[in-house]
């Protein structure tokens, strides 16, 4: 129901690295990479709107030595086997292959600085696949590693521009930057309000008065496999709305939605064809959720709060046309609980997670119930649906 104290996982994660390596204590390093919350702002940053973003307490935990012999070798305590390769021989991975980000990380960090030491080590995830960012926060995870053993000191903008070209350039997923942004500027008791368009993070605190909520994450069971759910040919369609209302708009070579005043849009939205219309409705309404939303958060007012995530998960539904009919259901169960302020859809394919703002009073029977309810309608989930309570915590580090 809690994810595992930050102790326990260093030690389980060290104990598993001991049985398989031989080193000395003072060659270990520990990374710590969060995975995030997003929830407002669904589907909009690869379009440069703004969004909302809080890392939690469920992460990727990396230990790791040097390796001298210009090599990465990994164990995972999620995945079977051992992988292995030269940092001058970076293949190009299955798409099914756990290492894909450690060799991403190599493959992008050696075209911007010369890297001579690799790592040997063992990672594990809280709840990989889980649509809460587990892939940004095993890119970044490596990345830091390489860094650290190489000293070279990168920027918050640099870890955040390397871990988008792991996505971008060499996985092919053309996600924005809500997932390494939110990661590398994580603060605890914070949301973040990323500018997606020129990159400006601002942490808003949470305050003393109103706000008086627990962060409730429910995992569908169905993994976030991006670049097979349409998440690219989204990206496309949008890039293409925003050239028609451009040019309906008389504007000069808009690229994204960002582009789009939003009174041009408002002068011709009536103009789109039927089959895209949707999806500016919702970039457009989602862009002023997320404004209405940190002005609320600010406030202290969580109904109001609450009441835009409900919103974006409906608009993300309706108007957008992601998820599935497993994650429609677990988020309709969620949101009509007694006791939930709002419910949010993470996860830019069709599985994912459903993130909840709950009274901190809230029972752990109605989280179990939740979760009941879905798994008797999709028992073929059982297994794989989990419900944990989260907390909000400090964003990438080298502990």
């Amino acid at each position: 129901m809690e994810f595992s104290s930050l102790e326990n996982q260093v030690d389980k994660l060290v104990e598993h690295l001991k049985k398989r390596e031989k080193f000395a204590d003072s060659e270990l390093n520990i990374v710590t990479s969060p995975y995030r919350i997003s929830p407002l702002g669904a589907h909009i940053d690869h379009q440069g709107g703004p969004v909302l973003g809080m890392t939690i307490n469920a992460r990727t935990l990396l230990a790791f030595i040097p390796n001298y012999e210009r090599k990465i070798r990994l164990y995972s305590m999620n995945f079977p086997g051992v992988v292995e390769f030269d940092l001058d021989n970076v293949k190009t991975p299955r798409r099914d292959d756990w290492s894909r980000y450690a060799m991403g990380a190599a493959k992008v960090i050696q075209e911007h600085m010369p890297i001579e030491v690799g790592f040997t080590g063992a990672v594990a995830g809280s709840l990989p696949a889980s649509g809460l960012s587990s892939s940004a926060s095993v890119g970044l995870a490596y990345l830091k590693a390489l860094s650290h053993l190489n000293t070279a000191h990168l920027s918050s903008e640099q870890y955040v521009s390397l871990d988008s070209e792991i996505e971008n350039k060499y996985l092919k997923l053309q996600v924005g930057s809500l997932d390494p942004s939110s990661i590398v500027y994580g603060k605890k008791n914070c949301i973040l309000r990323i500018d997606s368009l020129s990159g400006e993070v601002v942490p808003h605190a949470k305050p003393n008065f109103g706000l008086d909520f627990k962060i409730l994450i429910l995992y569908s069971g169905l993994t976030r496999e991006l670049t097979s759910s349409g998440f690219n040919e989204r990206v496309e369609a949008c890039k293409r709305i925003a050239g028609l209302l451009g040019l309906m708009g008389g504007l000069k070579s808009p690229s994204v939605l960002s582009d789009i005043p939003s009174q041009v849009y408002e002068a011709q939205k009536k103009r789109l064809p039927e089959d895209i219309k949707n999806w500016a409705i919702h970039y457009f309404s989602e862009v002023q959720r997320v404004e209405e939303g940190i002005k609320a958060w600010d406030t202290g007012n969580i109904k109001k709060f609450g009441d835009l995530m409900n919103e974006s998960s409906r608009s993300t539904l309706e108007n957008y046309d992601t998820g599935s009919l497993e994650i429609d259901y677990l988020f309709k169960l969620t949101s009509s609980t007694e006791g939930v302020y709002g419910a949010a859809i993470n996860g830019g394919g069709y599985g994912g997670s459903v993130v909840a703002f709950v009274n901190h009073d809230f029972p752990e029977n109605s989280a179990y119930e939740i979760i009941n309810q879905y798994t008797n309608e999709y028992p073929e989930l059982r297994e794989q649906a989990a419900v944990f309570f989260a907390e909000s915590d400090n964003g990438l580090i080298l502990l």
